[in-house]
């Protein structure tokens, strides 16, 4: 029976493209989703040998469908494929329950290792992001971002990408006044006072992208 496997990302013509590519290489991609909230009910429904899951969509994210999944089956097998190359991001998305961590400039034998490794059990860290993560951990950065909580991390993230209170309440499912209160601590870890601070934060850890410079 081959390995069944389902896709998790916002973009149409890259999971299409990963459907092709691993169906030639004989797994069986039983669905797709173009978010978290997707992808989610698509793997209750279909309960997939693997889910492959990017990190950057709409709502809660690809860091909140992990956890949710992993939560409801820690026995789950995720592997991330992303633009991401921070290390934060790889090391959070281990700690919620992935298995392997890869990014979208990878040549697509990675990607078909990195599938063959997880599905076995295995975990698998492209070389850039184990390199980074090594580095990392050597010095010992951006530790106020690691000490947030899984739910904090998630608002610190949506906050930074412009989000208010009742969007992010509508996307973690929770009350608006409990997202102010994960807001109200996620600001004092970080000893962040404005939004400019978070954003300035968030950038240089690579939890989200600068706008592009214009000439």
């Amino acid at each position: 029976m081959n390995t069944t496997v389902l896709l998790i990302d916002d973009h149409a013509i890259l999971r299409d493209g990963y459907q092709q590519l691993l169906n030639s290489a004989g797994f069986d991609v039983v669905a797709q989703a173009s978010s978290a909230e997707e992808g989610y009910r698509l793997y209750l429904n279909h309960k997939p040998d693997i889910c492959i899951i990017d990190i950057s969509m709409p709502g809660a994210g690809g860091l909140e469908c992990i956890r949710r999944i992993c939560t409801r089956d820690p026995h789950a097998l995720v592997l991330v494929c992303t633009m991401h190359e921070d290390s934060t991001l790889a090391m959070r998305a281990m700690e919620m329950g992935a298995r392997g961590y890869i990014t979208k400039s990878c040549p697509s034998s990675v990607l078909i290792e990195a599938v063959k490794t997880v599905a076995d059990k295995g975990r698998y860290l492209s070389t850039e992001i184990a390199r980074s993560i090594a580095i990392e951990k050597l010095v010992h950065t951006d530790q106020k971002v690691h000490s947030l909580s899984h739910q904090e991390f998630a608002v610190f993230r949506m906050v930074a990408e412009g989000k208010g209170i009742n969007e992010m309440a509508e996307s973690l499912a929770l009350a608006p006044k409990t997202v102010s209160n994960y807001k109200t601590n996620m600001m004092r870890k970080l000893g962040t006072n404005n939004l400019a601070e978070i954003i300035f934060l968030a950038q240089k850890t690579g939890i989200i992208q600068p706008p592009p410079t214009t000439v």
